[in-house]
């Protein structure tokens, strides 16, 4: 199959490009980015933007299928109307031209950030209510693939929900937790009883492979995360056995340690500068963010890699290039 990724150049579409030359697809790749060298050798490479409808009309020429990545998608520094420039009008902007071009199968990737805040786990089934800027723009964005199906029932898309997404050579959220404790600058926040879904980019991308053969008309929608589902003392507890120490015994209670980082987060809006440590962020660390994906696995999805080998070797590549400065 001809796929193209929109977004390829970033932490999952590097693993998705090799993953899906290895199945035998043929791959495009549309990114702002300049591919990697690995990239360049094994996929038709194009440099462009989702919202030109140049650049993705270009790109799509031919393919059977798309996969959308690209998005805004960082917690600091991007303003609301830059999410919904890019996150909405990107999708509409590509709706159009595949429309146009005749294709109707894509895999687009939202976020469990649609869900918001939820007391306890959340399914496919439950409520979207984001609470973000970002989750209420991946949201618009389904509404308007939602729209653009309407129209059209033999056109075929798949809605892949991910949590916090981590591995090798990603330096988001888990790379940030692995450095604090290798610095010795982490603190408990909170009891640890919170459970944090997360899902290594393999297994990931393993389902991504799976769905494409379950392309079906209309719109489906699945959850992604890993099993067993832990609480953050868990996952803290993994990364601390491979570190060359431990981590302070004290536990700052929540309530305190809001109060005394909101401090942080008004000096952040004053100034611009994105401060490692803020009062919505530890309240975000201290806060159970649990996603079930059973849907996917009652249709037979295996997980290839657990979770535990999974932080091993994010952490081994963490500390071979520490080691390596």
């Amino acid at each position: 199959m001809k796929i193209l990724i929109i977004g390829y150049t970033g932490f999952i579409g590097q693993f998705l490009t090799k993953k899906l030359v290895q199945k035998n697809h043929q791959v495009i790749g549309l990114d702002i980015n300049s591919p990697s060298i690995e990239q360049e050798k094994i996929c038709e490479n194009f440099i462009g933007d989702i919202l030109s409808p140049d650049d993705v009309t270009k790109a799509a020429q031919g393919v059977d299928m798309i996969i959308v990545l690209a998005a805004k998608h960082h917690d600091f520094g991007v303003t609301r109307e830059e999410f919904f420039r890019v996150n909405e009008g990107g999708v509409k902007n590509l709706l159009d031209c595949v429309s146009k071009l005749g294709i109707k199968k894509i895999i687009f990737y939202s976020s469990v950030a649609v869900y918001g805040t939820q007391e306890g786990a959340t399914n496919e089934m439950t409520l979207p209510t984001p609470d973000t800027d970002y989750g209420e723009s991946k949201l618009a964005a389904e509404n308007v693939i939602h729209d653009w199906v309407n129209k059209d029932r033999n056109r075929c898309v798949i809605i892949i929900r991910p949590t916090v997404v981590f591995g090798p050579y990603n330096y988001a959220n888990v790379y940030n937790l692995i450095d604090k404790i290798y610095r010795k600058k982490f603190l408990f926040v909170g009891n640890g009883n919170n459970i944090k879904s997360v899902a290594y980019v393999a297994n990931l991308v393993d389902a991504n492979i799976f769905l494409i053969e379950r392309l079906k008309p209309g719109v489906q929608i699945f959850n992604y995360s890993d099993e067993p589902q832990m609480s953050i003392e868990q996952i803290v507890n993994i990364i601390i056995k491979y570190m060359p120490h431990g981590i302070p015994k004290i536990r700052i209670p929540l309530a305190l340690a809001v109060s005394s980082g909101s401090v942080f987060d008004f000096l952040a809006k004053l100034t611009g500068y994105n401060f490692p440590i803020t009062g919505s962020r530890m309240k975000k660390f201290a806060t159970s963010t649990h996603h079930k994906s059973d849907k996917i696995r009652k249709l037979g999805f295996k997980q290839r890699i657990d979770v535990k080998e999974g932080f091993r070797r994010m952490i081994e590549w963490y500390l071979e290039k520490e080691v390596s400065k």
